[in-house]
């Protein structure tokens, strides 16, 4: 199991994954709403990561009706990116 703190529930993600020696940094972050209103509502988080010390961006995005485990999506999905190599800048690409 992973534990992290910070400032918030991404910094705190990301603290925990630098404790497994993944030391990345959160570039950008954008969140939407992908409905109005109601039962249905679900939110969508963007996030731009970099791996410290290599060069290259990835681009991480998490879909969920709670913005936090949306956000926690996002880092997933763009630490998975970029430990594929699948970012820009780097020299390979997974399709």
């Amino acid at each position: 199991m992973l534990a992290g703190e910070g400032n918030g529930p991404i910094d705190a993600a990301v603290q925990a994954l630098r404790g497994a020696g993944l030391v990345v940094q959160v570039r950008s972050y954008e969140e939407r709403s992908m409905s109005s209103s109601g039962s249905d509502a679900s939110a969508c988080a963007f996030l731009e990561l970099t791996r410290v010390g290599n060069a290259g961006e990835c681009y991480g995005v998490g879909i969920d009706v709670n913005i936090v485990t949306a956000s926690i999506r996002a880092l997933v999905n763009g630490v998975n990116r970029l430990t594929a190599s699948a970012c820009v800048g780097s020299e390979t690409r997974v399709a």
